[in-house]
C-alpha cells in the first residue's frame, strides 16, 4: 500500500507532457524524478499536491480513490517547491509559526525548535529571511517538514543552494522518514540514491 498513480496525463496549458503515467510507490519508499527542464517534474508534484490540475487519472492512497483538494489529503502532504516560499520581511521561526497557523497547528513550538536545530539554523531563528542566504533560507524551508510530519513528502529540487552538512542533514532526515514508513518524491539533478535503500526512478520524456 501507499500512493497508486494509474493513467495520469500532465499538461502545461494545452502542451501535453506526459500520457498514460503510472506508477505504484510503496510505504518506506522515494521516488526520484528525473528529466530535462520543461518535461513535467514541477507540473506532476503540483498535481499531486493539489496545487495542480488534474486532467487525466486516478489517485489511490492505501488502496483508496482520495480528493486531491481535500483536507485529508492535505494533512498528510507536504510539498515544497522550486521556490523556498518564505517570506523575506519574516524571520525563520515567524515563517514557520505562520505555516502552522495555515495547517491550524497548536502546541507547535517544541517541534519547530527541535527542526531549527537539527538543520543548524535555531541561532538565526529571529533574523529576517531577506536577510539569510539562500542555503540558509532552503534550511528554513526543510524545517517544515520535520516540525510538522506529513506521510507524503513533495520535493522539488530540495537540496537546491545546500552546502555539504546541509545536504548531509536532509539525507539523514529523509532517511528517518522512510525507515517510518514515509514516501517520498522527488525531483532532483543530484543522485541520492546510492546514499538510501533502493528505491525508484521516474525519468519523464524530453519537452518539446
Amino acid at each position: 500500500m501507499g500512493l497508486d498513480v494509474k493513467g495520469l496525463e500532465l499538461r502545461r496549458g494545452r502542451r501535453l507532457l506526459a500520457s498514460s503515467l503510472s506508477f505504484e510507490i510503496p510505504n518506506g519508499n522515494f521516488m526520484e524524478l528525473s528529466g530535462p527542464n520543461g518535461s513535467g517534474k514541477s507540473t506532476l508534484l503540483r498535481v499531486l499536491s493539489g496545487l495542480g490540475r488534474l486532467e487525466t487519472g486516478q489517485l489511490f492512497w492505501e488502496g483508496q480513490p482520495f480528493d486531491r483538494t481535500g483536507d485529508t489529503h492535505r494533512s498528510r502532504t507536504l510539498y515544497l517547491g522550486h521556490s523556498d516560499g518564505l517570506k523575506g520581511a519574516l524571520s525563520g521561526l515567524e515563517n514557520l509559526s505562520l505555516f502552522a497557523s495555515f495547517r491550524e497547528l497548536r502546541h507547535f513550538e517544541e517541534p519547530v525548535q527541535t527542526a531549527l536545530e537539527f538543520y543548524g539554523m535555531y541561532r538565526f531563528r529571529d533574523v529576517p529571511c531577506m536577510r539569510l542566504s539562500q542555503g540558509q533560507r532552503r534550511r528554513i524551508a526543510l524545517c517544515r517538514l520535520m516540525a510538522f510530519p506529513a506521510p507524503l513528502w513533495l520535493l522539488d529540487e530540495p537540496t537546491t543552494a545546500l552546502d555539504p552538512l546541509g545536504i548531509e542533514r536532509f539525507m539523514s532526515h529523509l532517511s528517518d522518514h522512510l525507515a517510518r514508513g514515509g514516501l517520498a518524491i522527488l525531483a532532483t539533478h543530484q543522485s541520492l540514491i546510492e546514499r538510501l535503500r533502493p528505491t525508484m526512478q521516474l525519468r519523464l520524456g524530453r519537452a518539446g
